[in-house]
């Protein structure tokens, strides 16, 4: 679907140390859901040529947004070109954050990029272990998707046609995104062993309890626009969670019996979460076109996938 231009975002939520980041990011002997989708999602792209695949990374503290990606040794390997590499922003209250889109053109480029943001997030100690992911991480793959090679035959281009004849010819591009998120876990505060996990855990506990609205209101079906401004997670996700979306949701819990009280919170989150049921919407964007201006037809200037 996100070859189809549909945003869709994926969750690890539950408890600290139940095994959200090991399920997102996984590990080189255990592939995680992050490894398994950009396999799949560059073997698709073999399939649609003008595909192309961006992937950036940033963790959320409280209102703190921090770009985990470093492009720099990427670029002068020569793995990527200095033009792969875009800046967006989100304005968080009187700050501008900046963060790195990167066009990556390969699988093991994409996934090391990733996997050297995941060891650039902030862990520290929590209630259950001493290496705790402390901040919520985000990783965004945008696929842009030329529909030139469905379109073509109608326009009498022929089946080889390039994607910049296409776009001067004004057709779009679809334009989806596979958004994996993974949540830092809840703990008491009090529980926490030192003074700058509790600190953490407080300002944890404030934006997974907004969080937790939103998918309350997606549950009844009664989402707005408010619950976009109550914290800046909420902000990031709220372009890939609001209507036209897919959603779905991995529940981790820890079977220890001491963690019985979260885990069935936990399981109570994970039986209402099933009410979700968002109607998918495909989005278009109109193709650059900068090389192949035929006489009569003004190309388009170009662009990438950004935050709306």
């Amino acid at each position: 679907s996100v070859f189809s231009g549909i945003n869709e975002t994926l969750f690890a939520y539950g408890q600290t140390g139940s095994g959200k980041t090991h399920t997102i990011f996984g590990t080189r002997e255990e592939p995680g859901l992050l490894q398994l989708f950009v396999r799949s999602l560059f073997d698709r792209a073999a399939q649609s040529p003008g595909s192309t695949v961006h992937a950036c990374c940033y963790e959320v503290l409280g209102d703190a947004l921090t770009d985990l990606v470093d492009a720099g040794p990427f670029v002068a390997r020569g793995l990527l070109r200095p033009e792969d590499v875009v800046c967006d922003e989100l304005f968080i209250k009187t700050q501008k954050c900046r963060y790195q889109i990167v066009r990556v053109s390969n699988v093991d480029t994409c996934l090391n990029l990733l996997q050297d943001a995941r060891v650039n997030r902030t862990a520290g100690v929590s209630s259950c272990n001493l290496n705790s992911s402390r901040t919520h991480a985000v990783v965004h793959l945008f696929v842009q998707n030329p529909v030139a090679n469905q379109t073509n035959a109608a326009v009498g281009l022929g089946p080889e046609a390039g994607v910049q004849q296409a776009a001067a010819l004004g057709l779009n591009s679809t334009i989806g995104a596979l958004t994996l998120v993974d949540l830092a876990g809840t703990e008491k505060e009090h529980e926490n062993p030192s003074e700058q996990g509790r600190k953490s855990a407080r300002l944890l506990n404030t934006s997974l309890s907004s969080l937790n609205r939103l998918l309350r209101k997606l549950q009844t079906g009664c989402l707005d626009e408010s619950e976009r401004r109550q914290s800046v997670l909420n902000k990031c996700l709220w372009e890939y969670m609001r209507p036209g979306c897919g959603i779905a949701l991995i529940f981790c819990v820890n079977p220890l019996l001491r963690h019985r009280t979260i885990t069935l919170s936990t399981l109570a989150m994970a039986t209402d979460s099933k009410t979700i049921n968002n109607q998918r919407k495909a989005q278009y964007v109109q193709l650059p076109g900068p090389e192949y201006d035929p006489p009569g037809v003004k190309a388009v200037p170009s662009s990438s996938p950004r935050r709306s």
